[in-house]
């Protein structure tokens, strides 16, 4: 399996638990948590383009909690 694949199937994979714990879960402490997570989804979406160009040496992912 190629890094972008295993990118994205793990990426995938986090999305998916958070959206059942969010679904699971009545605590408004813990959805807010979950849905600050969620604010990074695209940014990590758009970081996989990195796997299929690795030309682009300058390209780092933000890193979370460092708002």
């Amino acid at each position: 399996m190629s890094e972008y694949n295993e990118y994205v199937t793990a990426i995938n994979k986090i999305f998916d638990y958070l959206a059942k714990l969010q679904a699971g879960w009545s605590s408004q402490d813990n959805l807010n948590y979950i849905e600050s997570i969620n604010e990074y989804r695209q940014a990590v979406a758009n970081y996989a383009a990195t796997f299929k160009n690795p030309a682009t040496p300058e390209a780092k992912p933000e890193a979370l909690g460092n708002d």
